[in-house]
């Protein structure tokens, strides 16, 4: 048997910004399997230096990695965009740029004049305090950095690491880009973000998204040519169709994870499952929590204090606990499936998220020759600006989770090659004998090897992670982090540009800063949904 035919269908559980190091480096802490290699944190005393403008660098000069102290960690959300992810890999930040936001910083974007070959990875720290100090406005203290270099245990969560080891894991898979969530979800369906390297943040730049994003092909695209089918499922809107195309709606289950359950169940999944997470309220999709800075004037004044100020301003601290729980869910769904033995499930992540990792990115081949955006950003001052951030898309991103499981994948499989998320694409396309999408995906390695030809019929039981209840109510006051921000912004700018397009009326359209909690996001997305439902799209 050929080793891609092992499996029928595959499902794809994609979750939010956590690196490889934060939640498997301690995989095989108590030792590798023997005759295999594993780079994670296992007997290896790894650190990073503290910057000398930081509070307890005249006592410390390093932190060094420790287990995570409870689940929530780190909190608050370290920087993501690729200003921040630059200072991570090579520990620099351009002296005009410490204390303030990635929206303000300024080029090269904290690049060093001289770059390395190999980047040092020695940045979270410094990174991390430039970000909360840029966003509380007051000296950050050492129990507060500290926590970029905590990392989980497997007793922690023991959903996903019994999955790497009862099945697959892959110690040297990387995002694709050096940035966020738009930029590598993008990568794992198209093998481009037309040229983008942060998330659209308002009307302009979300009209170059869609012009320079949407209109590239995807994996979508090349299996209905080939009438293999997909459905997306989401528990708020989906995400997938803010990044690479408003029409992928139809394909939508707005059901989530129960609709996945229940097609899994009857043995009635598509070819491709592409299931994201929930996102608002009691969001599984084990993203850092944020807080916002938009709060009384009181809480701005704070600038001496060295704690962090628990007010409205802050968000609930999210919770790894309920991606377990979300991972234990998908699982045991193959796990209960009749077709069972003929799927594929990938667990991964979209990007680190300003996660702590120790392996440096290699280079990557850009999608396109040039891989310069079509559109240009025009700034306050009417000059343009390249919204590629001068990046040319010829490096990876960091270290991501990424297990498989399968019932043709042995116990205890370790891959240390490298990939990126565009090897799904390679193999996927290779599978069904599909046309790549961009010279990035047509390069990647298959992951093809990972597969044996020995049917195996002992997937493990897995105890079920106990969850408090909660009443979603009570997340409705909550402040938006980040993400949720995005999300929202952005489905409001695509409907905006899709009713101009279309001349159609935008008065059920509301000025969208003043939707700044859960509930009013909530309230909002179900208004979109339905002009979206009405629109000939």
């Amino acid at each position: 048997m050929e080793k891609l035919d092992s499996f029928k269908k595959v499902v794809v559980l994609m979750l939010e910004n956590r690196s490889f190091d934060n939640l498997l480096g301690f995989l095989y802490k108590d030792g590798v399997p023997e005759g295999k290699k594993f780079e994670g944190l296992q007997e290896k005393t790894i650190s990073n230096p503290i910057p000398k403008r930081a509070e307890g660098s005249e006592k410390n000069k390093v932190i060094e990695v420790s287990k995570a102290e409870n689940y929530h960690q780190p909190y608050p959300d370290p920087g993501e965009e690729y200003q921040h992810v630059n200072t991570q890999l090579y520990n620099y930040i351009s002296p005009e740029n410490i204390g303030i936001s990635a929206s303000k910083m300024k080029p090269p974007y904290n690049i060093p004049k001289t770059t390395p070959s190999t980047p040092s990875m020695n940045g979270f720290v410094n990174d991390y305090i430039n970000t909360l100090e840029a966003l509380s406005g007051y000296k950050t203290t050492e129990e507060e950095y500290r926590k970029i270099m905590q990392c989980f245990t497997p007793d922690k969560i023991p959903v996903l690491t019994t999955l790497a080891k009862e099945f697959a894991v892959f110690d040297h898979w990387f995002c694709s880009v050096p940035s966020q969530t738009w930029c590598n979800r993008s990568f794992w369906h198209a093998g481009t973000s037309g040229g983008k390297v942060i998330n659209p943040n308002n009307l302009e730049t979300a009209e170059q998204w869609i012009n320079d994003v949407w209109s590239q092909p995807t994996l979508f695209d090349r299996l209905s040519e080939n009438k293999k089918s997909f459905t997306i499922y989401t528990e708020d809107y989906p995400i997938t169709a803010l990044v690479n195309g408003i029409k992928y709606c139809k394909q939508t289950e707005f059901g989530g994870l129960n609709k996945f359950k229940e097609d899994a169940l009857k043995g009635k999944l598509p070819n491709y499952s592409f299931i994201e997470p929930k996102f608002y309220g009691q969001h599984n999709d084990q993203h850092p929590s944020a807080y916002s800075t938009s709060g009384p004037s009181k809480e701005k004044k704070l600038q001496k204090k060295n704690v962090i100020p628990k007010s409205e301003t802050y968000t609930k601290e999210g919770t790894v606990l309920l991606g377990e729980k979300l991972i234990w869910d998908v699982y045991n769904a193959v796990k209960n499936s009749p077709e069972r033995d003929e799927i594929l499930l990938i667990i991964t992540h979209d990007e680190h998220g300003g996660c702590f990792d120790h392996v440096a990115p290699g280079v990557g081949i850009p999608p396109t020759p040039k891989n310069k955006s079509k559109s240009m950003n025009f700034s306050r001052n009417n000059e343009t600006e390249d919204t590629s951030l001068g990046f040319s898309f010829d490096r990876l991103g960091v270290r991501v989770p990424m297990v498989m499981i399968s019932s043709f994948i042995e116990k205890n499989t370790i891959v240390n090659d490298t990939h990126d998320h565009t090897s799904f694409i390679k193999t996927m396309c290779e599978k069904w004998g599909m046309e790549g999408l961009t010279n990035r995906d047509k390069a990647a390695k298959s992951f093809a090897p990972v597969f044996s030809n020995k049917k195996r019929i002992d997937f493990p039981d897995i105890p079920e992670p106990q969850i408090t209840d909660i009443n979603e109510k009570e997340y409705d006051d909550d402040k938006l982090n980040g993400l949720q921000k995005t999300i929202i912004k952005n489905l409001h700018l695509c409907v905006l540009h899709s009713l101009r397009e279309k001349n159609l009326n935008s008065d059920k359209l509301v000025n969208i800063k003043d939707i700044d909690t859960v509930k009013k996001a909530k309230e909002y997305m179900s208004i979109l949904k339905l002009i979206i439902d009405g629109m000939d799209i």
